[in-house]
């Protein structure tokens, strides 16, 4: 047995994966178990779910993979410390970045300290962006592939252009700190009020509302060199740290004032968000662009925090050139161990092969009985229908909006049907509705529209087959009437679609919904309220659909509903 635990944390959204013998047996967040949204403390609540789910004791695990270099965090923050000494906001953050090297360094000690003296791996410290680089080659089925690596930072880097052929990494050029796609990004976020490192994808949601107005004075912030991008520090100072960004009086001048938390967003931050994400997804088409014609691959995989990006995805995917385009479903930092794990693997096992998975649901799952019991426990009214499928779609047609629960938890930040809540996207209004009443948050926010994978022609242009909702497509003309609950005001959509053998119930709910309505779409969003974590355990999912505006929750082969909602059906 070849057990590989890869970990990432003391940054953001700490993680972590288990690789048995070269197949990806589990992977979650550790946000999922301790409740706290980007959690960043040592997975402990993960590794522990992990070994008990494959059965192993900390003694079996024969290697640890660890997303970062801690030695080169810290060589490159001394590196930097001469040219800001002075500026506001320096102490605090090289303080920062001194003390997570120093805490990455100790993960061995707190290792062994937590799981034992039988606890006794060999530690492997991965380059983060060679692990982003190793989790998009593996999600995208371990084949020849260009990858293209976008992110805030690093150790020393914020980007990579290579490839991975015939199971070797090759670097073609990097971005080096503090030139950064993610940076630029993350001080655009901060600008507009919101939380960076967290609400990046607001700014694009909110991107489609505005024009471009300021592209021409962000290009010059972002310069794009095809291999890499550089910063302009005359006019954004990056140093103070991703949360301290400071644009300079120039461009204030042009843009105004910083909007503060809480404060109405109108169309000056409308146009502020467009003109940021319409010259991220030009420096990333540029790179993707330059690194077909460098690699011998057809393929594109994507990895870092900035192939978060759907709205970018979809444009690289379809102006690159490329004849596929994968970003891993969990590109942001919470997939590196992943990535670690994989380059451990081909460092120390190499001659094993590997065996990309096949989905995200690497999380936990729940017994029939352990669900029943949590029912039970909650002293609600639940029953137990035949054909579960058919009457959850018909719950959706008659405008209701249904909470889903069932197998293993999803692996990355989309919700796939696994911890999802449902709703019917022929109906407007359904929009509002749930962005109000359901998850508590702002109204420009767009939902994700899933479908069965054969019927994503009919509604989405180019679409085949996207099964992370990680990448955005246009709507076919003439569909945005059909659907406008999930029809973004651009006129496209951030589409998941579907496969009976991957998630047999999930297809067949829409398929009942399509016999319904001839419209085999569903509205969905993620099984959480803002600021907090997708719901882990049945206790999770009962606390969320009681404290929201939900009407019916599924957690197959059970039913809940409130009793407003049960007189009003009728079920």
């Amino acid at each position: 047995m070849k057990a590989i635990l890869g970990i990432n944390c003391h940054k953001h959204d700490s993680a972590a994966c288990l690789l048995l013998d070269g197949r990806l047996v589990g992977a979650a967040e550790e946000e999922r178990f301790t409740r706290r949204k980007h959690d960043s403390s040592f997975p402990v609540k993960t590794v522990n779910h992990l070994l008990s789910e494959a059965g192993l004791k900390p003694r079996d695990i024969g290697h640890v993979a660890f997303y970062m270099k801690p030695s080169m965090v810290l060589g490159e923050a001394f590196r930097m410390l001469p040219r800001y000494i002075g500026k506001p906001g320096t102490v605090g953050f090289f303080a920062g970045q001194i003390g997570g090297a120093r805490r990455m360094a100790g993960v061995p000690g707190v290792y062994r300290e937590t799981f034992g003296p039988g606890a006794n791996p060999v530690f492997h410290f991965i380059e983060h962006h060679d692990a982003h680089a190793w989790s998009a080659w593996f999600g995208a089925g371990c084949r020849d592939a260009a990858v293209l690596t976008l992110d805030g930072a690093g150790e020393i880097h914020s980007g990579m252009l290579g490839e991975i052929v015939s199971g070797r990494l090759k670097r073609f050029s990097t971005t080096r700190l503090p030139h950064s796609t993610g940076l630029f990004y993350s001080a655009v976020t901060t600008f507009l009020g919101f939380k960076p490192d967290s609400d990046e994808y607001k700014v694009m949601g909110l991107a489609s509302y505005g024009k471009p107005v300021y592209a021409d004075l962000f290009r010059r912030i972002l310069i794009s060199r095809e291999d890499s991008v550089r910063i302009d520090s005359g006019l954004l100072d990056i140093c103070r740290g991703v949360h301290h960004s400071v644009f300079s009086k120039e461009v204030l001048n042009a843009i105004g004032m910083p909007r503060k938390s809480g404060e109405p967003l109108d169309s000056r931050h409308e146009n502020i968000a467009s003109s940021a994400q319409k010259v991220l997804e030009e420096a990333g088409l540029a790179m993707a662009k330059h690194l077909r014609r460098l690699s011998r691959a057809d393929i594109l995989a994507l990895a870092g925090g900035t192939a978060l990006n759907c709205v970018m995805n979809g444009v690289i995917e379809r102006e690159a050139g490329f004849s596929q385009v994968h970003p891993f479903p969990a590109s942001h930092d919470a997939g590196t161990g992943v990535g670690a794990a994989v380059a451990v693997h081909r460092i120390v096992y190499g001659d094993l092969p590997l065996t990309p998975p096949e989905h995200m649901f690497l999380g936990p799952g729940y017994t029939t009985g352990q669900v029943e019991s949590a029912l039970v426990g909650s002293r609600v009214e639940y029953s137990r229908p035949d054909n579960l499928e058919a009457l959850t779609a018909s719950l959706v047609e008659k405008g209701y909006v249904v909470g889903l629960f069932q197998g293993r938890m999803e692996f990355g930040p989309r919700a796939l049907g696994n911890r999802s809540i449902l709703a019917d996207p022929r109906r407007p209004e359904m929009k509002d509705i749930v962005n109000e009443i359901i998850k508590l948050r702002e109204g420009f926010r767009p939902f994700a529209p899933v479908c069965p994978v054969e019927d994503a022609p009919t509604y989405f242009q180019g679409c085949v087959e996207s099964p992370y909702m990680i990448k955005t497509y246009p709507v076919v003309p003439g569909m945005e009437k059909v659907i406008p609950a999930v029809t973004h005001v651009d006129m496209t959509g951030r589409v998941q679609t579907v496969s009976r053998d991957v998630n047999p119930f999930y297809y067949d709910v829409m398929k009942e919904f399509g016999k319904l309505t001839g419209v085999p779409v569903l509205m969905n969003t993620s099984f959480n309220v803002r600021g907090e974590p997708i719901v882990n355990t049945p206790a999770d999912a009962l606390r969320c659909f009681y404290g929201t505006g939900i009407d019916a929750l599924v957690m197959p082969p059970f039913l809940v509903m409130k009793e407003r909602a049960r007189e009003r059906s009728r079920v």
